[in-house]
């Protein structure tokens, strides 16, 4: 490998409230140290205010915060000097954000930002994520823009690559999130002889989306179906129960998991509610302490599945029963199709029948390696090529 690369990371987060959004940016930079062989730079791009990036730079990576403000003339001028000197773009929109379910306005803007990395890069990447749903029609034309002028575009799931391959008529890599990279240790700091279930409760589910108006078209009353499987938990003399934010926004947030998880910790005292995550590593080196874990962030879910925690996703979305069923995984909790009762029903069979699962992930953790192994050596190809 050449010296001196330069890369740029979209849709990648360091210091974002989300432990998700930064768990992908983690991880991915975690395996780019691996790969490479010489000094490389790596530029984050991202609309806000520069940060420290000196705890995660190391002697084969430098990274550096490459905030700006798309109303600053000067600011712009000052990204597209640092895209110039980009051998490399890659995008990961956040993982499952190149879509218009989240709004079209923030999916245009974000796309318009591609284009830039795509016009002044040497090279723009889209990699490993989820690809749509595209509800509106200008939605869909500039996904299918952006997908056919990328230099290379690969998928996390199967299911993203066929639509991909419907849309646009484009062939995908498929490999899975990087997020199953993440770093993580068990401190076995928990004492207890009890079954420990971690339960992710999502702040935007709770507040029917950013709408506010079941923005999902969930058919599971979500609000309802934590409650009662609190309620029933509660129940069972040999669990304990901890409530894990994994969204943990400052001030007032419709999207954090936070307010939400303290309400319910108040309201059933003798559940445990987690700290705050500073890191997505933090959240993980928690929830490796759970026995069982269910959540509806799916990064959460990612971080407990590759820790060997049994995990039981709550899919607002098709991007879970892609993620998943890409590892021969098939113990969701689709909340767009089953009713709340069913919903509620399914979980507690999972948790109790939880041996089952662990021997389902069991099998999929070499699905994982082989295909986080695939995404590594695409990687050094494409950094290889010019």
């Amino acid at each position: 490998m050449s010296t001196n690369k330069t890369i740029g990371f979209w849709g990648l987060s360091f210091n974002s409230g989300n432990m998700g959004c930064n768990a992908l940016s983690y991880s991915f930079l975690s395996i780019l140290n691996k790969i490479t062989t010489e000094h490389t730079r790596v530029f984050v791009f991202f609309q806000g205010n520069d940060f420290d990036t000196s705890s995660l730079s190391t002697e084969k990576v430098s990274v550096i915060s490459a905030g700006y403000n798309p109303r600053s003339i000067d600011s712009i001028k000052t990204l597209v000097k640092r895209l110039k000197e980009c051998d490399i773009s890659i995008d990961f929109t956040a993982g499952d954000s190149f879509s218009d379910i989240y709004g079209l306005k923030g999916f245009l803007k974000s796309c318009a930002f591609k284009k830039l990395a795509m016009i002044y890069s040497k090279k723009f990447i889209l990699g490993p994520q989820t690809y749509g749903p595209y509800t509106h029609w200008m939605a869909k034309s500039v996904a299918k823009h952006i997908i056919r002028n990328a230099d290379y575009a690969c998928s996390r799931d199967a299911a993203s690559a066929e639509y991909v391959k419907s849309l646009c008529g484009t062939d995908m890599d498929i490999f899975t999130d990087v997020a199953f990279a993440l770093p993580y240790k068990n401190h076995n700091t928990i004492t207890t002889t009890k079954k420990k279930i971690g339960i992710n409760v999502s702040g935007l589910l709770w507040n029917g989306g950013y709408t506010s108006d079941n923005q999902f078209s969930l058919t599971v009353d979500y609000r309802t179906y934590i409650t009662s499987l609190i309620e029933n938990l509660l129940q069972q003399n040999d669990i304990k129960i901890y409530i894990i934010p994994h969204v943990i926004s400052a001030g007032i947030n419709p999207e954090s998991d936070y307010p939400i998880s303290e309400q319910l910790a108040t309201r059933y005292p003798s559940i445990h509610l987690a700290p705050r995550f500073t890191t997505p590593i933090e959240a993980k080196n928690f929830i490796a302490e759970m026995d069982v874990f269910t959540g509806a962030r799916m990064h959460a879910t990612i971080g407990a599945f590759s820790a060997g925690v049994v995990t039981i996703p709550f899919s607002y979305s098709r991007k879970f029963e892609g993620l998943y069923n890409n590892l021969n995984y098939p113990y969701t909790i689709n909340a767009r199709e089953l009713d709340t009762s069913t919903a509620i029903q399914q979980t507690l069979e999972y948790i109790s029948n939880s041996q089952l699962l662990r021997i389902s992930q069991a099998r999929a953790y070499n699905i994982i390696a082989e295909k986080i192994s695939a995404l590594e050596k695409s990687i050094i190809k494409q950094l290889l090529l010019k």
